[in-house]
């Protein structure tokens, strides 16, 4: 069993890979399973319905890898300031790395697709309110009234995922960095 495990992880790794590299429409499946050295059939066997489940699937497993490095970086810190720029300087950091593979965005799959396909739409979406929940929750852990926290939060998404988008276009952190100085100004308590 841990074997077919590996293969599906592999499979949904690499899908999540080439999705926000190259886009939903020109990633194929043979590049998925050549580039993740993965027998054909064994696609088939972990995602029987197609490119559409193993999309949906990649954009969970984003959703949740990011929502953990969300939340190890924010309990760094008890004081909220220092926790989101602390945050902000560690996602700067990974535009500022030679991996690219380190960098993770939703936003070219979610906006290649919604329009087209509603499982992805929705998946994105949801993707999205669990980052947002993720602000929300240590904004609450750190004294903030829900109402408060929900709006904070919403805008830091905001910030961050336009930041995330335009340091991919322009390869570097300023954006990231620029959110950073300007969290004090947010999130007054």
């Amino acid at each position: 069993m841990g074997a077919k495990t590996d293969t599906r992880e592999k499979i949904l790794q690499t899908a999540a890979f080439l999705f926000q590299k190259n886009g939903y429409h020109a990633t194929g499946l043979n590049e998925i399973i050549k580039v993740c050295a993965a027998p054909k059939g064994s696609l088939y066997y972990h995602f029987p319905n197609g490119k559409e489940e193993l999309a949906v699937a990649a954009i969970n497993l984003v959703g949740d890898k990011v929502k953990r490095q969300i939340e190890e970086n924010l309990a760094k810190s008890s004081d909220p300031v220092q926790s989101f720029q602390g945050f902000l300087t560690d996602l700067a950091a990974l535009f500022e790395g030679e991996d690219p593979q380190t960098r993770v965005s939703l936003s070219l799959l979610a906006l290649e697709t919604s329009p087209l396909c509603e499982p992805l739409r929705d998946a994105c979406t949801k993707v999205y309110a669990l980052w947002g929940d993720t602000y929300c929750q240590k904004l609450i852990h750190c004294g903030f009234p829900q109402k408060k926290a929900a709006e904070i939060s919403s805008i830091i998404l905001l910030m961050v995922e336009g930041a995330v988008t335009i340091s991919f276009v322009r390869n570097d952190s300023v954006m990231l960095k620029a959110i950073a100085e300007q969290i004090p100004r947010l999130i007054q308590n």
